[in-house]
């Protein structure tokens, strides 16, 4: 057999060996095909090619291109199967078979891999349904197997019935030919550089291109007798036979920069083995510690711009990232941010897209046929609404939003009613329930035709050319529209088979994948996985996300048929499913590839906490590696606890101890606003928190708070009680005699107001809700009745400073002054009047928090605010001022009461207070107020979260960032 097999370890020189290889089979007058592990390589390799002049007698190809050539030249080029019918057609059989339940929606993500794992699996051993049968049978088969079995059957029947075949079955059947037929090959040499492992499927073409007289040359990295390569071992032991020739490379330490020669060859010699001597790192391996993902990537980010500027070339560095240990999003911000040039390309859900989300979006909204698929969500049709280009004013949509969410949940045909009331009507949602109607053939189509037209929504008339996020856009076009027209030929040849509802076909669609962002090349920093490194060499490596449980990964199952029945199947029937991989070594082996590439610097990094807050393990892989140089390195990693502070945040701010806000339009719009107690409490509990909350206002698009709701029911009522009263008593004071009165007048106005002031949006919470305050207004309503106060409430709701007409027009009553410019504005639940004409302030709670004694210390100056401004607006001494709770076991007021005032009210002993000491109370609060303004109208801001809310913690933590 003409396989020449060149082994060694990483750094051996198997890339000169392979070229080397490629050039003699060009000198020869053979045009060799070079065969790498990823489209990045192909692009270097190609161009390595190219510049020598080489590229017209080679072609360099992925291993999908060698099968693929391999089906071309056998002439069994027929029905394939596409990939997306393939998915489809497996979920059908899974689901008839009874390994998932039954339903329209797609398999799960992990039952679908196992079930194309298995299948190809039984296909790369010629097993036959019945055969897999015969064997589980042996092995005393239970129902999950059975299950297998069946699903197996149902799977080969119906390719049968449609004549087609998958595409691994196709170059299984192409390798078989060229087996039979060596001449069909036409002696081509291949050569494989870059791998060290290869699939079944992967193997036997080897085997069988060796077996037809090809010349065939395979690099692989392994070394005997070494933990790091113990995970290849099986690999190695399948090709040995095979080979011709086989050449052992020794490794090379001039490999690596003179400066990080000793350290870095040292790593590779020495890496997982025992006994191992230490020696010095010198400036070889560096490691950072980031407080949580973001400090991670920020220190990351600044090494590389280190780097950049001290001369080493954007291509020249790459970023390892292992699946979970860090978004590649978040990888991606942060590196822009910094202006540092990367590429890196990622598998997303064709529906997370803005064009993917939009048509997925849309079909949800088409009504079911029968009834029995569930409905669309208003969120559907926001996503449709929301496609770049789909409305000329984007507002609608918002407008839409914030309607929907403050009145409570709705579906996607209520949003729509909602939205067709004041807009247009959306006729693209009746044409597909129409194609929904004729066959799943115009279903498709329609579908199809929907997806171009969002494509070109937002470049209309503009002549575009496509790049950046556009560019990822028109990918995730051409993969909506390939599963589209996949789906569309299972359709004809089998419409049983193919989506019969939009809803389904949006499940399809949201189980589409496709690669975003550019492939690593070029001028920039490479982002890309460990995997994807073992082609290339860098002068410079960061292996970030180093978290235990992420590398290395925990231990997955085979799937559908476990470890121990493959073997069972093997020993006792003879049916071989692939081979038996110990998980561990094959994560020693990927962190060995990965560290041994850089020349010059390896860089470690990790984190120690989650986005929650979470402590996050480091992986036990950075102490194999620390475990071969001197010095305890991992006591000094270079750390970083976050970068972010709380005004830089805040847009148009520097650092609290910078100044605060100092943009002159914004301290401008400060210094003329009026303010409520609430905002100047709000601003003494946490600057940043009034800042997000009274400065930027984000519009809620939530439903309020079900409190907010009660209170305002609440406050609305019992004016409305109490003016009832006063109406047809000629006074609102509460006795026993008006007792029954009163709790009339408070159902009644209960009733009539609930639709002004709904107490919650969700529909099985209204009738605890409206029993839970009626009882408690009434339990208030008996509580005052029983004391029979002597104070006569008198204005109610009173507003000062408030424009009853909205900002333009003019308030019933001024602002209250402050002093120093600072004006007050609010409303007054509630201001009795005693006998002498002396005022009581009454503002409602829901409970009453701590006591008077600290109200003032604690910046809660709300009710004595309103006492000062009642008095100065109404002419009259204010003598009391109370919060009053509707609810609890105490329905004491609490609050302040002048003790020569001669008013008796139920309250606590403590609260009645000499007249010298309620004023000092008052100024105090006064000056407390007035001082706050002042400083927040200066743009001071700084982070409180010990008193930002009242569990003792941040309130906007993902803007605040304080720690």
């Amino acid at each position: 057999m003409p396989l020449t097999l060149i082994t060694g370890p990483a750094n051996a020189g198997k890339a000169q060996a392979v070229m080397e290889a490629v050039r003699a089979e060009l000198a020869a007058a053979r045009q060799p095909l070079l065969v790498v592990p990823t489209a990045a390589d192909v692009q270097r390799y190609t161009r390595e090619l190219a510049g020598e002049g080489a590229l017209i007698g080679a072609r360099v190809t992925r291993f999908g291109g060698l099968l693929g050539e391999a089906v071309r030249r056998s002439g069994l080029e027929g029905r394939v199967l596409p990939e997306r019918a393939r998915e489809r057609l497996i979920a059908i059989v899974a689901r008839r078979s009874g390994l998932a339940a039954a339903g329209g929606q797609p398999l799960s993500e992990g039952l679908s891999r196992a079930a194309r794992e298995l299948i190809d699996d039984l296909h790369a051993g010629a097993v036959a349904p019945t055969r897999l049968e015969s064997a589980l049978a042996k092995l005393g088969a239970g129902s999950s197997h059975r299950q297998v079995a069946a699903m197996y059957a149902g799977y080969e029947g119906e390719l049968a019935r449609l004549g087609m075949t998958d595409i691994q079955q196709q170059r299984l059947r192409a390798l078989r030919a060229i087996r039979a037929d060596p001449s069909l090959w036409d002696g081509t040499p291949v050569l494989l550089y870059g791998f060290d492992d290869f699939s079944p499927p992967q193997l036997e073409a080897i085997r069988t291109l060796a077996g037809a007289d090809v010349p065939v040359t395979v690099s692989l990295s392994f070394e005997q007798g070494r933990t790091a390569f113990a995970g290849r071992a099986a690999t190695y032991e399948a090709l040995v036979p095979l080979a011709h020739e086989h050449h052992r490379l020794e490794p090379r330490a001039d490999y690596y920069a003179p400066g990080a020669r000793a350290a870095l060859s040292h790593l590779e010699r020495r890496l997982f083995e025992p006994d191992a001597p230490r020696v010095s790192a010198g400036g070889a391996l560096r490691l950072l510690e980031g407080a949580g993902e973001r400090a991670e990537l920020e220190l990351v980010c600044e090494e590389i711009s280190g780097l950049l500027a001290g001369g080493m070339a954007p291509g020249e560095i790459a970023v390892a990232v292992r699946g979970g240990g860090v978004s590649l999003e978040l990888l991606g911000e942060v590196l822009a941010r910094a202006g540092v040039p990367h590429a890196t390309q990622r598998r997303v859900p064709f529906a997370h897209t803005a064009l993917g989300g939009a048509l997925v979006g849309l079909l949800r909204c088409v009504p079911p046929p029968d009834g029995e698929q569930p409905a669309g969500r208003s969120a559907d049709l926001l996503a449709w609404l929301r496609a770049p280009g789909q409305l000329r004013v984007p507002a609608l949509a918002d407008a839409l939003e914030r309607r929907l969410r403050r009145r409570g949940g709705a579906g996607a045909a209520q949003a729509r009613s909602l939205w067709e009331q004041d807009n247009w009507p959306l006729e693209t949602i009746d044409e597909l329930e129409q194609a929904q109607a004729r066959s799943p053939v115009a279903l498709l189509e329609r579908a199809g035709r929907e997806l171009a037209r969002l494509l070109g929504a937002p470049l209309r008339g503009t002549a575009a050319v496509l790049g950046g996020e556009r560019a990822d856009e028109a990918r995730a076009h051409a993969a909506g529209a390939r599963a589209l027209r996949e789906l569309r030929e299972l359709a004809e040849r089998a419409p049983e088979l193919a989506p019969a509802d939009a809803w389904a076909l949006a499940g399809e669609l949201e189980a589409v994948e496709f690669f975003a962002g550019e492939p690593p090349g070029g001028d920039t920093v490479a982002v890309l996985d460990p995997l994807a490194l073992r082609a290339r060499r860098v002068r410079a490596l960061f292996l970030c996300g180093l978290q235990e449980g992420c590398f290395p990964s925990q231990r997955r199952r085979r799937g559908l048929l476990s470890e121990e029945d493959r073997h069972a199947l093997g020993q006792l029937a003879g049916v071989h499913l692939g081979r038996h991989e110990d998980p561990l070594a094959a994560e020693r082996y990927l962190l060995y590839a990965a560290v041994s590439r850089p020349e010059e610097l390896l860089v470690l990094s990790w984190h120690v906490a989650d986005d929650d807050g979470l402590a996050s393990a480091r992986s036990l892989f950075v102490e194999d590696v620390c475990d071969l140089f001197e010095g305890d390195l991992l006591e000094h990693p270079r750390q970083q606890r976050g970068s972010f502070t709380p005004a830089a945040a805040a847009g148009g701010a520097a650092p609290a101890g910078e100044g605060g806000l100092r943009d002159e339009r914004v301290l401008a719009e400060l210094a003329r606003r009026p303010w409520s107690a609430s905002a100047i409490e709000t601003y003494i509990g946490c600057p940043m928190r009034w800042y997000v909350e009274r400065v930027l206002r984000p519009g809620s698009y939530d439903p309020d708070a079900e409190p907010l709701r009660r209170g305002g029911l609440a406050h609305a009522a019992l004016k409305d009680t109490l003016e009832g009263l006063r109406e047809q008593t000629g006074s609102a004071v509460l006795t026993q005699a008006k007792l029954p009165l009163a709790k009339e007048l408070l159902a009644r106005s209960l009733a009539e107001l609930e639709p002004e002031h709904p107490l919650s949006v969700s529909p099985e919470r209204l009738p605890g809700a409206r029993l839970r305050l009626r009882t408690d207004l009434e339990r208030y309503l008996e509580h005052a009745a029983a004391f029979e106060s002597e104070l006569e409430p008198g204005p109610l709701e009173l507003a000062f400073g408030m424009p009853p007409g909205g900002e333009e027009s003019e308030p019933e009553l001024p602002p209250f002054e402050l002093g120093d410019g600072v004006v007050l504005r609010g409303r007054i639940d509630r201001v009795d009047i005693s006998p002498a004409g002396d005022a009581v302030v009454v503002d409602y709670k829901n409970r009453v928090e701590g006591t008077p004694s600290r109200w003032i210390e604690d910046g809660k100056v709300q009710v004595a605010l309103y006492m000062l401004a009642a008095e100065a607006l109404l002419g009259r001494t204010a003598v009391g001022g109370f919060y009053q709770p509707l609810s609890g076991s105490d329905l004491r007021a609490r609050g302040f009461l002048d003790e020569a005032s001669g008013i008796e009210l139920d309250c606590v002993r403590n609260d009645v207070r000499p007249a010298e000491e309620l004023r000092e109370l008052l100024a105090e609060a006064l000056a407390t107020a007035r001082a706050a303004a002042g400083r927040a109208r200066r743009g001071e801001l700084e982070s409180r979260p010990d008193t930002c809310t009242p569990s003792s913690g941040c309130a906007y933590p993902s803007i605040c960032r304080c720690r």
